[in-house]
């Protein structure tokens, strides 16, 4: 089984390699799934199953090219988050959404478990005002937390001053969450803006 640490500081990346295999995903992590396929033949990777209450995912996948020549292959690429402890399956399906009686071509699934947080663990996610989700693992016995971006990037900063909210800080990169709102600033630069939300308030997805 793989396991994914809370001081990671990439998202734990699967391929077609991992199909069929087991994952344990901590609360408020990423992971991502890309799978070859050629969009030009018709046919494309789509979700066919998974536990939405324990993972929430991008609404769409993202799709890169192999070569610009026509007709060229690529990878279709998808993000889940783990937002509740649980243990679900996770199944793509490679096909022609229009042939609606037909197999698919190729399949991929995973088994993914998401442990409880373990005492003094606690996690949030802040949307902002254009939709993006920002999650934030906040370790009380070390006194840290550490931030995963939208695009999967991660930071992890130590417990810093402050006259009001929670600040964490290393000097050069900053979070704070004050009154449910979360910013994170690169120097005195604004790079994230946005509101905690519920498990609920997460859009459904397919």
């Amino acid at each position: 089984m793989l396991a994914l640490l809370p001081a990671a500081v990439q998202a734990l990346e699967l391929t077609e390699r991992d199909n069929g295999r087991s994952v344990s995903v901590p609360l408020a992590e990423t992971v991502t799934v890309t799978l070859a396929g050629n969009p030009t033949t018709g046919y494309v990777w789509e979700p066919a199953a998974r536990g939405r209450e324990i993972l929430a995912m991008d609404p769409d996948p993202s799709f890169a090219p192999d070569s610009s020549l026509i007709g060229a292959g690529g990878k279709f690429t998808f993000r889940f988050t783990s937002r509740k402890p649980g243990k679900t399956s996770v199944k793509f399906i490679y096909h022609r959404p229009w042939e609606k009686d037909v197999p698919p071509l190729k399949t991929f699934e995973l088994t993914v478990s998401v442990p409880a947080a373990e005492p003094g663990m606690t996690s949030a996610r802040y949307r902002s005002s254009s939709g993006e989700v920002l999650a934030a693992s906040f370790d009380l016995n070390a006194q840290r937390v550490t931030v995963t971006f939208p695009d999967g990037r991660k930071v992890t900063l130590p417990l810093a001053m402050s006259a009001s909210g929670a600040r964490f800080s290393d000097g050069t990169e900053t979070f704070w969450e004050h009154q449910g709102t979360g910013r994170f600033f690169k120097g005195e630069t604004l790079l994230f803006e946005g509101t905690l939300v519920t498990s609920d308030e997460v859009s459904p997805q397919p």
